[in-house]
């Protein structure tokens, strides 16, 4: 019998679905408050981080990787240049090796834009791309696609910058994610223009403040689970947080803290 069991163990390997053999996308949504600050997980390792919340938020992202051991971030992703997104990038680059920093194509003054420009100048061994307008970029880690699409228009207005915000679907096996940055309704309107938006997970535009075209949007994303990164001090319109659970949505706030969600390729769970 003792010869046949390795025959038989791996037999019994090949029989198993294959979500049995899946390992897990993981996606940290970080409490920063009301700021954006997510890490994803890919099951072959990779690691790529959406916006990194304010200059706080940076400290404190910093301390919690080195805690969980992680060196280097494959891909950082600022959405847009509001301090709540790139606020803690500089301390990031300080800390960490990123290889490749993705931003939009606008100009800004800001002195936490400031910080984060000397950081990438200091870091000559990371690569940085900027996506102009109507452009697209897309990155494979394994299993794992990832769509970046920037905003239509290279002008939206005085102080309208969140509507340059770069959108991002993740996509592993059946299973789906959305990120938005802080698209208000113009941006929201061209994302509804270009269509596919339908998610498992949705990170909450805008920190779930309520603007013309959020109904539109939030039934055409119809999520199974969203995460609205608002505070106590700046909560979110409740009519966002009704209108997703009408929609059947399990809706987690950053004032419950941090929210992991873990995804096996066929759906998707809370970790």
């Amino acid at each position: 019998m003792k010869k046949y069991l390795p025959f038989l163990l791996l037999l019994a390997l090949f029989c198993l679905p294959p979500a049995a053999l899946a390992q897990d996308l993981r996606v940290d949504f970080y409490d920063v408050g009301k700021a954006d600050a997510m890490l994803i997980t890919t099951p072959d390792g990779a690691r790529i981080l959406i916006d990194t919340g304010t200059n706080k938020a940076g400290k404190m992202l910093c301390e919690r990787f080195k805690q969980e051991g992680i060196t280097t971030i494959d891909l950082m992703l600022i959405t847009h240049f509001d301090k709540d997104h790139v606020g803690g990038a500089d301390k990031i680059l300080e800390e960490f090796s990123v290889s490749q920093v993705v931003i939009p194509d606008y100009s800004k003054e800001s002195k936490q834009l400031d910080q984060f420009t000397k950081a990438l100048e200091e870091s000559p061994d990371t690569t940085v791309t900027k996506l102009p307008a109507k452009q697209s970029l897309s990155f494979t880690y394994g299993s794992t696609s990832l769509l970046l699409s920037a905003a239509q228009e290279t002008f939206y207005g005085a102080d309208e910058e969140n509507d340059f915000s770069i959108a991002a679907r993740l996509t592993y096996g059946d299973t789906r994610f959305l990120f938005t940055g802080d698209a208000e309704d113009a941006r929201q309107k061209e994302l509804l223009a270009e269509g596919d938006l339908a998610c498992d997970v949705l990170k909450v535009p805008y920190h779930g403040r309520l603007v013309e075209t959020s109904e539109d949007f939030l039934r055409a994303c119809s999520p199974k689970i969203a995460f609205i990164p608002d505070s106590e001090e700046e909560p979110s319109h409740p009519y966002i947080t009704e209108l997703l659970k009408n929609l059947g949505t399990d809706v987690h706030s950053a004032q419950d803290g941090d929210l992991t969600v873990l995804s096996d390729g066929k759906a998707v769970r809370i970790g």
